[in-house]
């Protein structure tokens, strides 16, 4: 991953703080929140080895982790389903599949991506272009801000100098 990912350890060790970090982290980002169409597409599905040994998919194991619950919030509409596969030896983990299936409502539309190999945000961008789906404003992500604790809280103005600071990744303009 190009980015530094942020995990739970970086972030202040109060529970308050750390539930409304997580809130935020699932509510995304404009460069990470997208709208599929719901008329047109029923269920996304990810096939990925049971396993966490397979190299060609550790983007989408990465992508799931980090990108899935963002799209899940904002689509309430379409099932996201995850296929685990459990290969038996060495030859069935190399010819397992690593894919996404968007699953339309007329069998036509249906989409199969081979993201093998793939970076989650390759994978994502993959997603959103096959899809059409819909960028998510700034304005339509909901955003929760952290209680200021104690004197020489920051002002709401310094909100870009905080999110820098926290170094999450972002994906690049589609």
């Amino acid at each position: 991953m190009n980015g530094v990912r942020l995990k739970l350890k970086d972030v202040p060790r109060s529970g308050v703080v750390r539930q409304i970090y997580r809130l935020n982290k699932i509510a995304g980002t404009p460069s990470t929140a997208f709208k599929f169409n719901d008329s047109k597409y029923s269920k996304i599905e990810l096939c990925l080895i049971q396993k966490n040994v397979f190299e060609p998919a550790l983007g989408l194991k990465n992508f799931w982790r980090d990108n899935l619950p963002t799209l899940k919030f904002h689509n309430e509409n379409i099932d996201f389903i995850m296929t685990r596969i459990k290969p038996k030896n060495k030859k069935e983990v190399k010819a397992c599949p690593v894919f996404i299936k968007v699953h339309g409502k007329d069998s036509i539309d249906d989409i199969l991506l081979d993201v093998r190999n793939h970076n989650p945000e390759t994978i994502l961008r993959k997603l959103v272009e096959s899809t059409k789906a819909k960028r998510m404003s700034s304005e339509e992500i909901p955003f929760i801000r952290a209680p200021e604790f104690g004197i020489g809280a920051p002002e709401p103005s310094s909100l870009a100098e905080e999110e820098e600071d926290l170094k999450i990744p972002y994906l690049k303009d589609l």
